[in-house]
């Protein structure tokens, strides 16, 4: 007996110490622990620095620009360097999404969607989403005048405020951290599913609450129970697993029922929006594999969560700085007042004109991607990065503030200062470093909307208004909310109209 108990500890050791071997030229990074790797290591520096992206920042900072790692189960490889990132983003050998329960349970079992999906059933689901999407407006005259329309709501909804007798009619206080939500997923879902929600809308405030909260409980490369996945049994709610059903479910239920509506009026021979093209697929005997009603869910449910996230963050993120630098926003107001006029509410046809503008668009997402991280990839065989071996299979991800907040090249990365990309003609300027949006095959697909989104809405916004930091009141904090993606803390504005 007690033989056999000595063999199973030898093993267990060995076991244990081959557990913190790292496979061969991995990159270099913290050491690794049996069975937690490097977590403990990363989550010190994180509790050190508040958040996650600049506990990688500093590991890069120590390492390098390709750092290794291990957490639980899952390699993971964070560049912090523009060379390493455009190297990895350009691989296609680096062009797989993560696996796992993280990734799976989400879509109840099965990668699906276009956000986390890879190899040919991506490919040919992208394709299809950007073809058809385009049909209904997507990147021509037709976005441009969905997201005119509903700029125009927004700034009916703050003017009914901001002139309400409770308040005088003399201004406003207006929570502007999550005033755009509605409204920028209004400019998707109009060509998604034919569908304005009111701003007013309980269901979807309740919905977009519950995402919040997932959002901040959550991190781009995962939770408790996707990198330790016997928490799922174990301790559901304290690995977050409980949560994360519990707030897909409630999405794919909306989902679900929006889709059951448009079942029921149907018509195969006119297609009203991106739902109906698809019903016409699934109805047709030339339909592939990769096609399912489970699939449209799914993409409705990465449009849904992503189509308004960046862009309302950005938007937050845009309004707290000007705020904090009201000679950005006096400068704005005169741009618009000399291109525009008062008469009637910018358009896309007026960006060209309106470069400072375009440069306040481009200085807020970078305020808000520098504390973000790319969407995670995979190895999809043995590949390098910067002369390290990626084994298959890895996690490889990109944060993204060690581009967009990079002393060395912006030199105040912490000042608002749209002129950074205004060059000496007094046109815009985008330098190579400016990586909000990712390179290669996997940039952004929405990122013309998102761009057009913010540029409309804030120049909407400062054509009618004044943003000032409310009397007696500190100004803002600049410190966002760790999560998947940072957001800003809540922030209130006192809004007046302009005279």
């Amino acid at each position: 007996m007690w033989l056999a108990a000595l063999l199973f500890c030898v093993i267990l050791g060995l076991l244990l110490v081959l557990d913190t071997r790292k496979p061969r030229n991995f990159p270099p990074g913290p050491k690794w622990l049996p069975v937690l790797g490097s977590a403990l290591a990363v989550a010190k520096l994180r509790k050190q620095t508040g958040y996650l992206y600049e506990a990688t920042a500093e590991l890069g900072r120590r390492y390098g620009p390709v750092v290794g790692l291990r957490v639980g189960k899952d390699r993971q490889v964070v560049l912090c360097g523009y060379d390493a990132m455009k190297e990895m983003l350009m691989k296609d050998e680096l062009d797989g999404r993560p696996q796992g329960p993280f990734y799976e349970t989400r879509t109840w079992g099965v990668r699906r969607g276009v956000l986390l999906t890879d190899e040919e059933f991506w490919q040919e689901q992208r394709r299809f989403i950007l073809r058809h999407l385009r049909e209904f407006g997507f990147g021509r005259r037709t976005m441009s005048e969905l997201i005119e329309g509903e700029a125009r709501e927004l700034v009916l909804s703050l003017r009914q405020q901001v002139t309400s007798p409770s308040n005088g009619g003399s201004g406003a206080l207006v929570s502007m951290h999550n005033l755009f939500g509605v409204f920028v997923l209004n400019t998707l879902w109009s060509m998604m599913a034919g569908i304005r929600y009111s701003a007013d809308d309980i269901e979807l405030k309740k919905l977009q609450n519950l995402l919040t909260e997932l959002f901040t409980n959550i991190d781009m490369v995962g939770c408790l129970f996707s990198q330790f996945p016997f928490l799922r049994f174990v301790a559901p709610e304290l690995s977050g697993y409980k949560q994360f059903i519990y707030i897909h479910q409630k999405v794919w239920e909306f989902l679900k029922a929006e889709l059951d509506k448009h079942k029921a009026t149907f018509k195969p021979d006119d297609a009203r929006d991106f739902m109906d093209v698809y019903l016409q697929i699934l109805n047709s005997e030339k339909k592939k594999s990769s096609f399912s009603e489970s699939q449209l869910l799914a993409i409705c449910m990465d449009l849904f969560m992503a189509g308004s996230e960046t862009t309302t963050k950005s938007l937050g993120f845009g309004f707290l700085y000007l705020l904090l630098y009201p000679e950005v926003q006096k400068k704005a107001q005169a741009e618009i007042d000399a291109v525009v006029g008062r008469n009637r509410l910018p358009t896309l046809n007026d960006r060209p004109n309106m470069p400072y503008m375009e440069a306040i668009v481009l200085e807020s997402v970078r305020m808000f991607m520098g504390r973000t991280f790319s969407i995670p990839h995979r190895a999809l065989k043995d590949t390098t990065i910067q002369g390290y071996n990626i084994p298959k299979d890895t996690m490889v991800i990109c944060n993204f503030h060690c581009t967009l907040m990079d002393k060395t090249f912006w030199g105040d990365p912490e000042a608002f200062r749209p002129e950074r990309f205004i060059d000496s003609q007094g046109k815009v300027f985008i330098p190579d470093m400016y990586t909000p949006f990712g390179l290669g095959k996997h940039r952004c697909m929405g990122e013309t909307l998102a761009k057009s989104n913010v540029f409309l809405f804030m120049s909407s916004l400062l054509q009618n208004f004044n943003f000032i930091v409310p009397p007696d009141t500190l100004p803002p904090t600049t410190e966002g909310v760790d999560g998947v993606t940072a957001s800003p803390q809540p922030f209130e504005a006192l809004v007046t109209l302009r005279t």
